[in-house]
């Protein structure tokens, strides 16, 4: 738009300033008839004679450009030196007026014709004055050249500060993408507050949505909690009793507590995961929690004198809540303590946007064939072993709700390999 601007003011500037220069060229060409209508008159004999001549020299030089000329019908009676004994032809020499025509050496001239009545004679004279129409288009050139970089570094300037005015006032709101863009990668919880008064109604309501995202989650999972607690000890009853039933009456309500139990742990299990679209921005150290898990499962299997290895972890960030995190690097590092002869690793690597952890074990493994079949709730391959066969379900779907995956393959240390992806946070 400034560019528009700029050119069309120049464009009107031009154009103003040649009608200027164009009047001004006619004034002097007038100016020029009169002087040499006051110089002419009839003398007693009945001819034309001037008094005196004019006394602008590019009259006198010859091929000037600058012409005047005086004729009575087709007869010339007087004539300026800068002709040279050439006439001027205009097109037409009945009327009075401005007009063009190209004068002598083939240049263009503007030129006023007028016809007058001296006194003491009979018909009028045709007095004709020319100039060189190059004097108009030098000085308009002239003129362009000036206004144009006038124009255009007047241009550069306004740019320039509508450049400075644009990243100055929308400065804010940089800060703004910056800080929301911390939040989403969990390296804040909440907006801060020293923003000009006209964006701070939208932090305020940024905030307030934030603020109300977490209480949301908060009231989740303790609702969540508080059912799970309200619903064990009636299962526990209900579990016992049917041990005590004998026959087939007491093996199907067991298998049906056992599937009730099975189905409440499942789905308290996905309402206590946060998810992808749950706290906004939270980010979680894998190395934190690894430390946590090892210091609980150390005691747990304190007997055993597991050794549990850890590469790699420190730096990496899961996109996600730390207790759903907790939940499926807990079943999965469990799981591995169950089964390990003496040693257990767990390894985290980025792979692009992806974080890969590994838990191996030196336990007898897994074969290929029934790798599919544990990773569904409830399903064991040794039902010597505690455990109700939910883990390996429990965190294939939370890392599905992150849009992650759970794999199963052989390990280095000649155990079961748990390969898990999950989403990282910046």
């Amino acid at each position: 738009m400034i560019a528009v601007s700029l050119f069309a003011a120049d464009m009107v500037l031009v154009l103003m300033f040649r009608d200027h220069v164009e009047r001004r060229f006619d004034r002097e060409l007038s100016d020029q008839i009169e002087e040499l209508v006051a110089a002419g008159e009839i003398d007693v004999s009945g001819r034309f004679q001037l008094t005196w001549t004019p006394v602008d020299p590019r009259f006198n030089r010859p091929g000037s450009g600058w012409y005047w000329q005086i004729s009575r019908g087709d007869r010339m009676v007087a004539q300026s030196q800068s002709l040279a004994g050439m006439a001027l032809q205009p097109p037409s020499m009945g009327d009075d007026g401005l007009l063009q025509l190209i004068g002598p050496a083939g240049a263009r001239l503007r030129v006023i014709t007028r016809p007058i009545t001296l006194p003491g004679g009979a018909e009028p004279f045709r007095f004709a004055v020319a100039g060189p129409v190059s004097d108009i288009t030098n000085d308009v050139r002239r003129f362009s050249a000036i206004t144009g970089v006038t124009l255009l570094v007047l241009g550069i300037g306004l740019v320039g500060a509508v450049i400075f005015q644009v990243r100055f006032g929308l400065h804010p709101l940089t800060d703004l993408q910056r800080s929301l863009a911390d939040i989403r990668s969990g390296r804040a919880q909440r907006l801060p507050e020293q923003y000009p008064a006209e964006i701070e109604p939208v932090v305020e309501e940024l905030n307030a949505v934030l603020d109300h995202n977490a209480a949301l989650l908060a009231r989740a999972r303790t609702q969540a909690g508080d059912l799970a607690h309200a619903l064990k000890h009636p299962l526990m009853v209900l579990a016992q009793q049917a041990r005590e039933i004998e026959g087939e009456a007491g093996k199907l309500l067991s298998s049906q507590v056992i599937a009730m139990n099975s189905s409440m742990n499942r789905h308290l299990s996905r309402a206590r995961v946060a998810g992808p679209g749950g706290a906004i921005g939270v980010r979680t150290s894998v190395a934190e929690i690894f430390d946590g898990l090892c210091f609980s499962l150390e005691l747990l299997y304190r007997e055993r004198g597991l050794a549990m290895d850890g590469a790699g972890m420190v730096g990496l960030y899961f996109a996600g809540d730390a207790q759903d995190l907790e939940e499926m690097l807990g079943n999965l590092m469990d799981n591995a303590c169950k089964w390990a002869r003496s040693r257990l690793k767990v390894s985290a690597a980025l792979d692009g946007r992806w974080l890969r952890i590994a838990v191996e074990d030196d336990g007898p493994g897994i074969a290929a064939e029934h790798r599919e079949a544990v990773l569904a709730r409830g399903r064991r391959l040794d039902e010597a072993v505690a455990g109700a066969g939910l883990g390996l379900g429990i965190v294939c779907d939370i890392a599905e709700i992150y849009r992650g995956r759970l794999s199963l393959e052989e390990s280095a240390l000649g155990g079961l390999k748990a390969l898990l992806e999950l989403p990282v946070a910046e």
